[in-house]
């Protein structure tokens, strides 16, 4: 089983960055048209205990980030997964807790952004026009 994790101190930021540093992860994916797959940004929290989710969950809310539905990571072990979402949570939350590879992943989730936005102003564009 693996060790719980105990933050430095009792700061929101400090909580966060221990928990992202140790069983942390970002993932983005930028929109795939041909496979018909959508791209998105989650960054992801694994907890395995409930003290731990409890710490994770009150540093969210003392930063005043949001976060998703919370999940079991795989049947039959005890490790959940605390999801943000959007990608403006996101953008906070790596510039709050700043991980060692911060600018890296502010890069990667910018670079989503891009994307998106680039990909709607071409379907706003597209129904603006007359038929």
């Amino acid at each position: 089983m693996a060790k719980d994790i105990k933050p430095k101190s009792n700061k929101p930021e400090a909580v966060l960055k221990a928990f992202y540093d140790d069983r942390g992860c970002l993932h983005a994916r930028l929109d795939d048209p041909e496979r018909n797959r959508h791209g998105g940004v989650e960054l992801r929290l694994v907890v395995q205990s409930v003290t731990e989710r409890k710490a994770v969950l009150g540093a969210l809310k003392a930063l005043g980030l949001h976060h998703g539905r919370i999940y079991l990571k795989e049947r039959g072990r005890r490790l959940w997964v605390v999801p943000i979402y959007t990608r403006a949570d996101i953008l906070a939350f790596l510039t709050l807790v700043k991980p060692a590879n911060a600018p890296t992943l502010v890069g990667r989730v910018q670079a989503v952004a891009k994307s998106k936005a680039a990909a709607e102003s071409r379907m706003r564009q597209g129904r603006a026009r007359p038929g």
